[in-house]
Order: structure tokens, then C-alpha cells, then sequence
């Protein structure tokens, strides 16, 4: 049975809101700027969320983009990736801890790449 996130998977990646600015990153003392575009899977989107950010951080898109871009610089690509495992492999299990903000989390995740 296919769900919203498997249509997801398959389309083209698209340009998300550029994050910056003092609400999430220091600027004093650092004059460069680095601008990069990082094409993240729906699993490694959602695993930025699960288990980071609070329900209320989620409420817009940016909000939302931030997050994720702030748990990416934190972790890594890699570690997105081993969390979205984790949470699949915990999933399988029935070992996920919040099954509905993991609900919530795909949910918003597919309702931004949905605009």
C-alpha cells in the first residue's frame, strides 16, 4: 500500500526556505556567510524533527526548515540518516516513543514539500 510520503519520494527536490538571521545563528564575529543546498530524503526531513524539535517549533514553514537545517548542522548528514533508521527500526518494533508526534512529524513534513 502506497502512502503521501511514497509519492513524495519520487519527485524532484525543490528549493525550501533559506534559513538565517540571529534567530538561529550567531553572527558576531564571524563575517562569511556559507550557502549550501543539501537535498535531504522525506525519512531525513522527518528525522530532523522526531525527537528535536517541540510542536509549537513546527508550526511554520521556515520554523519548521529551521529546525531541521539546525539538526543537520548539529549531526550531520550521516547522523540524519542513522536517525531515520533508528526511528524506522524502532517503528518496526513498536519501540517508538511518540508515535503521534512522529504522525505529526510526517505530516508536516509532507504538507511542506505539498506547496
Amino acid at each position: 500500500m502506497r502512502d503521501d510520503a511514497d509519492s513524495l519520494r519520487e519527485r524532484p527536490a525543490r528549493g525550501l526556505p533559506v534559513i538565517s538571521g540571529p534567530e538561529w545563528f550567531e553572527a558576531e564575529g564571524r563575517p562569511f556567510v556559507l550557502r549550501i543546498e543539501c537535498p535531504l530524503a522525506f525519512e531525513e526531513m522527518v528525522a530532523g524533527l522526531y525527537g528535536v524539535a517541540e510542536t509549537e517549533e513546527m508550526a511554520g514553514d521556515d520554523a519548521l526548515c529551521g529546525c531541521v537545517t539546525v539538526a543537520l548542522l548539529i549531526e550531520g548528514l550521516a547522523g540524519l540518516r542513522e536517525r531515520a533508521a533508528r526511528i524506522g527500526r524502532d517503528e518496526r518494533s513498536g519501540a517508538i516513543a511518540s508515535p503521534a508526534f512522529l504522525a505529526l512529524c510526517r505530516e508536516r513534513v509532507a504538507a511542506l514539500l505539498e506547496h
